[in-house]
């Protein structure tokens, strides 16, 4: 449905991407949630990686956009997510 509503034509190879990255997002999700546990005091260097992680998928969904492989309101949302998380990531990162 994610990417249907992409405007991506769907296939078995893009379901099994799909369910992939639906798995992934869970273990990102359980990971971030753990992660001031985990990192104690260098939880500012945890910050400015995932940053950088967000500003990567800001990019990538971006150009995807401007070439034309995904549209829709899903991919923008996507899109400004990632780049409103980036910036909080690396803004309290800082502190």
């Amino acid at each position: 449905m994610f990417f249907e509503m992409a405007m991506m034509e769907m296939t078995d190879h893009l379901i099994a991407l799909g369910q992939f990255l639906g798995v992934t997002f869970i273990f990102l999700s359980i990971f971030m949630w753990k992660l001031p546990e985990m990192a104690g005091s260098s939880l500012n260097r945890f910050g400015t990686l995932w940053a950088l992680g967000c500003t990567m998928w800001t990019a990538i969904i971006g150009y995807h956009i401007a070439i034309g492989v995904v549209g829709g309101p899903t991919a923008f949302v996507n899109m400004g997510l990632f780049a409103v998380f980036a910036v909080l990531y690396f803004v309290t990162s800082k502190k």
